[in-house]
């Protein structure tokens, strides 16, 4: 996406249950099918441009696949800065030893406001917020592809049973180092 005059590059982490899949032709695989969802989110102006994936455990990647694939949302129109992003909260069945809900998170940047009047200008755009929930919904059922069921979990292997798209619009830094 487009931050302060040039191209820049933010990314997410999935972590997953399901098992893994077997090799790199699988791993592009499930990849083909997670960015074939994931763009559904975004507007055109905003490109996924790639995948690096890894075995659990590990911070050596197994596999990796260019994409140049544009967002399909379309709707929204009062993009908010850069910075600016949606959260998602995947709940789970677990607990932390003081007996805390864990949860998973991810932050999507590219968000829009539904704008209008003054109390509008901090919400998620309507039609954006209802395809990522879709999106992330689909993390929950599970996302088929490549030989596995990948199910959104924790870095832990907490499986996710719910999701949450915040309303309230949030804020995420970018490394100053990152743009391109």
């Amino acid at each position: 996406m487009n931050f302060k005059g040039a191209s820049h590059v933010w990314s997410n982490r999935y972590h997953f249950t399901g098992g893994t899949p077997s090799s790199d032709a699988n791993w592009k695989l499930l990849s083909d099918a997670i960015v074939n969802l994931e763009k559904t989110i975004f507007v055109s102006n905003v490109t996924i441009v790639g995948m690096v994936a890894y075995a659990a455990g590990s911070e050596v990647p197994v596999s990796s696949k260019v994409y140049s694939t544009a967002g399909t949302l379309t709707g929204p129109s009062v993009p908010c800065p850069a910075e600016c992003v949606a959260l998602a909260r995947w709940s789970t069945a677990s607990r932390s030893s003081k007996n805390h809900p864990i949860y998973a998170y991810s932050y999507w940047h590219a968000v829009h406001s539904s704008g209008g009047v003054p109390t509008n200008y901090d919400k998620v755009d309507t039609t954006q917020k209802t395809a990522m929930n879709t999106y992330a919904a689909g993390w929950v059922s599970g996302i088929t592809a490549g030989g596995v069921t990948a199910v959104r979990a924790t870095p832990a292997g907490h499986v996710a049973t719910g999701v949450l798209i915040e309303q309230w619009i949030t804020h995420r830094d970018f490394p100053p180092s990152s743009s391109v």
